[in-house]
């Protein structure tokens, strides 16, 4: 890790702390560190994974190997020419990921986008995940509206989708130094204040300043409208720790509430009443407090019978 500069969070992730593996064309850039029970850790969107440094070093002194993967195209080692972005090729992307580093199984965490990755994954290939936590994103299943007036609501809350899907999108996100990615952070979090937030925005719009790491960001939008596999339609045979912040989605919980129901294994529901879209950094604390308790009531479960 690097040292800690003057108005930086505490812990860093270089550069210099991620490698490259590939797999049957697709090629994944990840910070591996730490050992025991493998915990995977997926950013989401606009973000970048050094956002997870401080959970992956707390993990890591509770007994965890973390590995913390860039979203496929959000860095321009992992993009592939003709590969879409639909449900099915990014549950794949997380097992693939994996399969590339000869790992069986790991617990899931992911945020926003990387909560899409660990909702189909635990569908797609459940002798694979241990367990799941995504964070701020329900299961897409429970986003469906069941009148107009929460049709209306939900519109409003996601109008990025639309602007995304728009053929000027990425012209206009890169307008003004990105500013509508600085529209979106006080959208999504406006009570997230401090350095830790605008060292995250600086990353993501860093990250974005290359074209075609811009364009794939968007095309996770576009690809919105693909059918959905009917794999990815299975229950979810593992347990999971569903993280929302009560001041996200418009603080409606119903989504949560019902993917709660979804989990064979059984959920646990946990909201932290001040955060918006990004509760693992705005009470990071609170969250790995949360998380390693999950952690460990999963490795209990695993314990063979005395």
């Amino acid at each position: 890790m690097q040292p800690t500069p003057v108005g930086r969070p505490l812990f860093m992730l270089a550069d210099s702390d991620f490698n490259d593996v590939t797999r049957r064309g697709q090629t994944w850039r990840y910070a591996d560190s730490g050992q025991g029970p493998v915990v995977v850790l997926i950013h989401g969107f606009p973000d970048t994974p050094q956002s997870y440094a401080g959970i992956a070093r707390a993990l890591n002194d509770a007994g965890y190997r973390t590995i913390v993967p860039y979203l496929r195209g959000y860095h321009p080692d992992t993009l592939v020419p003709g590969r879409p972005y639909d449900a099915l090729h990014l549950a794949e992307d997380a097992i693939g990921l994996l399969d590339a580093l000869e790992v069986r199984s790991a617990v899931f965490v992911g945020h926003d986008w990387g909560a899409m990755l660990v909702w189909g994954a635990a569908a797609l290939a459940p002798d694979r995940v241990n367990g799941i936590v995504p964070i701020a994103i329900p299961h897409p299943l429970t986003l469906k509206p069941k009148n107009a007036l929460q049709a209306v609501g939900l519109l409003i809350m996601a109008r990025h989708f639309l602007y995304f899907r728009l053929p000027w999108a990425e012209a206009g996100t890169r307008r003004s130094d990105f500013r509508y990615i600085d529209s979106l952070y006080r959208r999504w979090a406006p009570s997230w204040k401090g350095p830790e937030r605008d060292v995250a925005l600086a990353r993501a719009k860093e990250a974005f300043s290359t074209p075609e790491v811009l364009e794939a960001s968007i095309d996770y939008y576009r690809a919105l409208g693909s059918k959905i596999d009917p794999r990815l339609l299975r229950p979810i045979a593992c347990s999971g720790l569903l993280v929302a912040g009560g001041r996200d989605f418009g603080g409606h919980l119903g989504p949560y509430k019902k993917s709660q129901g979804m989990l064979v294994g059984g959920a646990k529901l946990v909201v932290m009443p001040d955060a918006g879209h990004w509760p693992h950094r705005e009470q990071e604390s609170q969250f790995t407090v949360a998380l390693l308790g999950f952690l460990r009531l999963l490795q209990e479960k695993e314990r063979p019978a005395s």
